[in-house]
């Protein structure tokens, strides 16, 4: 691992000042965590943690006598956050659980980085760091880190009971850290437990799906977590699988996954607190057949943010229900985004709109071509309204 040549994007000034400080008053402090994990494995490094011998409220008099900014962020659970240099740092007890239920877990502080190193989740994430590079590894993180597995500290059943979101987050691991390569034993426990992350909040369990479907290959990692899809949504099929080299957000992904869903939309979008893109999206029509000219009417009238969301959609839904082919879908894909790119689709004026004027159909045309050529340059801000009136001022010409 070359991690040594990039230490310095970890050991900055401000975290080795901070270490220097808990030091300088007589505790122990080390960085902890996704960082580590993230330096040894040459990847970006975003929020730094630390793990410290003092307590919460010996942090904040430390920090509050250098007038630094600290936020009891998590005070019960030992952990601060201090301002330094506008950059926020949670600073954490040593700890270990006593009793686990989820975020809820009630704590005993400990002197030993080993001991708040076992209430971890996995192995890469319980690596220790102090301010002279020196790294910690009490679960052979660094030889998982090499061989690209992720392991749970301990049993994975333990692990998984002490709060259920570790689930998701084994998926999210796999597909991040682990190129996909799965555990069978953690399988089987996980499907085991699935009813249990029914319990779990469901802001907790979009943002850790949401983490997920960000990642550009994580088609891969869909047929994995079905059983626990279909816990929670009710999914029984991969969607994804047919849009592999399509380009979707993870929230057009999630809305994918849950417009296949057995579950009444109206029920989903009670039980989870689903954003109002998600709830657009998941009311998109969806009670006709895959006829083009059928879907091209539709897309009129759709936010122009949704209409390639429901493009994906219309087809993929025609190929699960066996409506078309694979090739069919293909063209009438095709066609769709074509007609969503093009300047005939915003444009709602119709010729019925003139119809009063019974012009013959060159004249028609010709009124209606004239009258999209104002409203193109108007940057299509013009009404049908407003184009019935561009249209009167043609017709007259015509006279």
């Amino acid at each position: 691992m070359g991690y040594k040549e990039k230490i310095s994007d970890l050991l900055t000034d401000d975290v080795i000042s901070l270490l220097k400080t808990i030091e300088n008053n007589g505790y122990e402090a080390r960085i902890v965590g996704g960082s580590v994990r993230n330096l040894l494995l040459e990847m970006p490094i975003s929020d730094v943690d630390i793990a410290t011998t003092a307590l919460p409220n010996e942090i904040i008099k430390i920090f509050e006598k250098k007038d630094v900014k600290v936020i009891p962020s998590g005070v019960n659970h030992g952990t601060v956050t201090v301002v330094y240099n506008k950059k926020g740092y949670e600073i954490t007890t040593l700890r270990e659980d006593i009793e686990t239920f989820g975020r809820k877990a009630k704590v005993s502080f400990s002197k030993s980085f080993e001991t708040d190193s076992n209430r971890r989740d996995f192995t890469i994430n319980a690596l220790y760091m102090d301010r002279n590079g020196k790294i910690y590894d009490y679960h052979n993180g660094i030889s998982d880190i090499t061989e690209k597995k992720v392991c749970f500290i301990g049993d994975c059943r333990t692990r998984i009971t002490e709060d259920y979101l570790r689930i998701l987050r084994y998926f999210r691991f796999v597909a991040y850290y682990g190129e996909f390569k799965f555990d069978r034993e953690y399988l089987a426990v996980i499907y085991d437990l699935k009813r249990n992350i029914l319990t779990l909040s469901s802001e907790r369990i979009l943002s850790e799906l949401l983490k997920i479907l960000e990642l550009d290959h994580s088609y891969k990692i869909v047929p994995y977590m079905l059983p626990i899809l279909d816990e929670l949504f009710s999914i029984k099929c991969d969607p994804l699988e047919l849009c592999i080299n399509i380009k979707l957000s993870a929230i057009e992904k999630l809305c994918l996954l849950l417009k296949f869903s057995e579950c009444d939309f109206g029920e989903l979008i009670k039980r989870y607190k689903f954003s109002k893109k998600i709830k657009r999206l998941l009311l998109l029509e969806g009670n006709f057949h895959a006829s083009i000219n059928v879907a091209k009417k539709y897309l009129k009238k759709i936010h122009k943010n949704d209409r390639k969301f429901f493009v994906i959609w219309f087809v993929i839904r025609g190929i699960i229900s066996n409506e078309i082919s694979k090739i069919e879908a293909t063209k009438i894909q095709n066609k769709l985004m074509d007609f969503i790119n093009s300047e005939y689709v915003d444009f709602n004026f119709r010729a019925s709109d003139i119809a009063e004027y019974n012009l013959s159909e060159s004249n028609l045309q010709k009124i209606m071509m004239q009258t999209k050529a104002v409203w193109i340059s108007s940057n299509k801000n013009f009404s049908v309204k407003d184009c019935k009136k561009i249209a009167e001022n043609f017709i007259k010409s015509l006279e």
